[in-house]
């Protein structure tokens, strides 16, 4: 899938696994409390992990060239254990506000039916204007692992747009 705006494809990361490294930067840096030294979590075993074609988790990328420009993944939401839900969105900065994530949504999207799913989820504190400008809605509240507090958002995906 590419924008029309910019030069930029969603593609799985199955066939960038050498971005592995880059996004595990980018998640210790956004996520320090969690993938940080000191946090629990494991970047770049979870990032591995989702270098499948046709079992959850599937890892996304939004490349820009040959350039890694963002990020997602279609999984289970270990927070609200939602499946198949749209965990680790992260676009890099230089590239935020122009797209890069709503063109990441969409990938999911169209990967989730390509699955035979007919709902997608998403959990977020930051992203609610992301999601309602692109269709989703607001289906209950969650509270993630570092006790912050957000909404739980669905996509019906049998009467949106197919893409």
């Amino acid at each position: 899938m590419t924008n029309t705006r910019e030069a930029w494809s969603v593609e799985l990361l199955a066939d960038h696994a050498d971005c592995i490294d880059v996004l595990a930067d980018w998640f210790e840096r956004e996520w320090e409390p969690y993938y940080g030294k000191q946090g629990p979590g494991d970047a770049r075993a979870e990032l591995a992990a989702r270098c499948n074609r046709d079992r959850l988790p599937i890892g996304l990328v939004a490349m820009h060239g040959d350039r890694v420009v963002g990020t997602a993944a279609l999984g289970r939401d270990a927070t609200s254990g939602l499946s198949p839900s749209v965990v680790g969105l992260l676009v890099a900065p230089d590239y935020r506000r122009r797209g890069v994530a709503s063109t990441l949504l969409l990938g999911a999207e169209r990967l989730a039916r390509q699955l035979g799913h007919d709902e997608i989820y998403m959990g977020t504190s930051v992203l609610q204007a992301l999601l309602h400008r692109n269709g989703w809605q607001e289906s209950g509240d969650v509270e993630f692992l570092n006790h912050e507090r957000g909404k739980v958002f669905m996509r019906n995906l049998t009467t949106s747009e197919s893409t």
